[in-house]
């Protein structure tokens, strides 16, 4: 059974179709391109999977439980994750505090009771050990005190990853985490992304508009277009198929900047 499961997936906005019946399979374990033009509805099947759009018609299934609809924190405590094309950090707030603001803390009792004083004091220095321990594992350990706003974009990248694995996912969803780097920072991304998988057994589906990035990178390739799946397969087949290229990848076989 897939661990992600998307069905006949179709998103409209008033007279606008966004997303038109598509299908998808992830396997858990796998890591999965989801590649395209420009309002091809990539980030609009995200919003859906993570709860932000509710779907117009069809079924998207995690670890076999409908989540078409459900609340976007429900499907977080289900075990999905994401990171934003455009970075959602707290800006104001330390690399160390956006790590804990995502850890799963318990509720504060409020009261005086000196033992359950005592219980949240463990859970906050647990916390801490934890969100640090995260840092260290993406390389930002000596960020920890910095601002978020004050890191530099590809360590701001990294740390809205640490964010997400805070929530302790099983699936984790990357929209163009390769957005605005150069070619060492992609190349230490895709390293990054390869040892996360291989090291916390995840299940990956990323968008980015690098067509060497995500070749390099992914088991397979699903490619929309207006909305529409017009391709599906390993990487060194979707790039020959003349539809893709047609529609996305041009003669070269690369994307359009």
């Amino acid at each position: 059974m897939s661990l992600l499961e998307i069905r006949g997936l179709c998103v409209r906005f008033g007279g606008l179709t966004a997303v038109s019946r598509v299908d998808l399979d992830v396997e858990e374990g796998a890591l999965v391109a989801l590649i395209g033009p420009n309002g091809a509805g990539k980030t609009t099947a995200f919003n859906v999977i993570t709860g932000v759009y509710a779907p117009s018609e069809g079924s998207v299934r995690f670890a076999g439980r409908e989540i078409g609809g459900v609340a976007p924190h429900t499907i977080c405590s289900l075990g999905v994750a994401r990171t934003f094309q455009n970075i959602r950090l707290f800006r104001s707030l330390s690399a160390l505090e956006n790590v804990r603001a995502a850890l799963q803390g318990a509720k504060r009792s409020g009261t005086g009771d000196m033992l359950r004083l005592a219980g949240w004091r463990r859970r906050e220095a647990a916390a801490e050990t934890e969100a640090r321990a995260l840092l260290d594992e993406l390389a930002l350990g000596s960020f920890a005190s910095a601002r978020a706003d004050s890191l530099p974009y590809g360590e701001q990248r990294r740390l809205e990853i640490a964010r997400a694995l805070a929530t302790r996912p099983k699936l984790l969803l990357l929209d163009e985490p390769a957005a605005g780097m150069n070619p060492a920072e992609k190349q230490a991304l895709r390293e990054l992304v390869r040892r996360l998988r291989a090291d916390r057994g995840l299940t990956i589906v990323l968008i980015d508009h690098d067509v060497s990035f995500v070749m390099n990178l992914s088991d397979r390739v699903a490619v929309l277009d207006h909305g529409e799946k017009i391709a599906d397969g390993a990487p060194e087949v979707v790039r020959r198929d003349p539809h893709v290229i047609e529609a996305y990848l041009g003669s070269d076989g690369e994307a359009p900047a």
